[in-house]
């Protein structure tokens, strides 16, 4: 995702919770927002996704959003079968004792679904952790390759969704604006700017 030759992990997401998560039958539902630090392709391809959640538990939901026109595009989204590929090969780079890997794969068409900031939905059951804790779920994504082994001999981006315990107040924006969001208010910003620079000029020449 970085490029032609890349390889191995790169932390280049960030991902926020959005307000306050809500704990339906002994589980856990966690609105999140990411911010891809990079530069995402215009062709439309597939993204392989990977979850590391405790061996007991199990994703009941996840829901994936671009934003286009202001809006949220949903992106199909499918949790995969046998043979379970990528969680296969997250198994092997990422490992961890008591946990496992979920796979998912997304229909992502930027031109139809947009881009930053994305948003989710994510659910897990289930959730024993203490109201005043929390668990770190490992994520890791990439694009689909036609040669395999995305994950074992490639490139893929890696973050950490934090699932907050009962305690946890709701979650306000993110202190430091995502990277999209940012470029959107400048441009606003400059456009003002000219447009107040235009009626002074104007109102200088009546004068």
């Amino acid at each position: 995702m970085s490029g032609p030759g890349a390889k191995g992990a790169k932390q280049r997401v960030r991902v926020y919770q959005r307000g306050q998560a809500t704990y339906p039958a002994g589980g856990i539902k966690r609105n999140g927002l990411v911010d891809v630090d990079t530069r995402l392709t215009k062709d439309a391809l597939t993204v392989l996704i990977g979850f590391r959640i405790e061996a007991a538990q199990d994703i009941i939901d996840f829901q994936l959003f671009g934003k286009k026109g202001g809006h949220p595009k949903q992106i199909p989204t499918h949790r995969e079968g046998a043979p379970f590929n990528i969680a296969t090969q997250l198994q092997v780079v990422a490992p961890e004792v008591g946990e496992k890997w979920i796979g998912y794969t997304a229909d992502y068409d930027p031109a139809e679904h947009g881009g930053n900031p994305f948003t989710t939905v994510l659910e897990v059951r289930p959730f024993t952790t203490t109201n005043n804790g929390f668990q770190e779920v490992p994520v890791a994504f990439t694009y689909q390759d036609a040669a395999g082994n995305e994950f074992t001999a490639g490139h893929y981006i890696v973050g950490t969704s934090i699932l907050p315990g009962k305690n946890a107040d709701p979650e306000p924006p993110p202190e430091h604006t995502p990277k999209a969001l940012v470029k959107k208010t400048t441009k606003a910003k400059k456009k003002a700017k000219k447009k107040s620079v235009k009626k002074k000029r104007a109102a200088g020449k009546r004068r």
